[in-house]
C-alpha cells in the first residue's frame, strides 16, 4: 500500500528546499560579481571564463538545478493536491511528479556531463 505524504511533509520540504535554492543562487550569481571574480562582468561571460565556471563547479549547477526543479514542481503538485482531492487524483498527481521530476532532471544531469571540449 502506497503512503500519502502529510501536507506538513509536502510544505517542509518546500522550505528545504528553498533555502537551498538561496544557497546554491547565491552561489552562481556570486561568479558574476566583480569584486569576487576580480573580473568585469562582461569578462565573466567569456567562453573561457564560463568553460572553466562550468568545469569547476558543474556540480553546483546540477544542484541546482535538481533543487530548482523539486522546488518548483512540488509547488505545482501542492496546488493540484489542494485544488482536487480523491486517492487515484492524488496517486497520478504524485506518479507525475515523480516521472516529470526524474525526466528533467535526466535532462539536468545529462547536459551537465556531457560538457564539450573548449575550442
Amino acid at each position: 500500500m502506497i503512503k500519502m505524504s502529510k501536507a506538513s511533509n509536502i510544505q517542509v520540504w518546500q522550505y528545504i528546499t528553498a533555502i537551498l535554492l538561496i544557497f546554491f543562487l547565491g552561489f552562481h550569481l556570486a561568479e558574476r560579481i566583480p569584486q569576487i571574480t576580480g573580473l568585469t562582468y562582461h569578462q565573466s561571460l567569456d567562453a573561457e571564463n564560463v568553460y572553466h565556471n562550468y568545469s569547476s563547479y558543474g556540480w553546483a549547477l546540477w544542484f541546482l538545478a535538481a533543487i530548482a526543479l523539486f522546488h518548483g514542481l512540488n509547488g505545482l503538485r501542492g496546488i493540484f493536491l489542494e485544488w482536487r482531492q480523491g486517492k487515484t487524483y492524488t496517486l497520478t498527481v504524485n506518479a507525475l511528479f515523480w516521472i516529470v521530476y526524474l525526466a528533467l532532471l535526466g535532462i539536468a544531469t545529462w547536459t551537465v556531463i556531457s560538457l564539450p571540449a573548449l575550442g
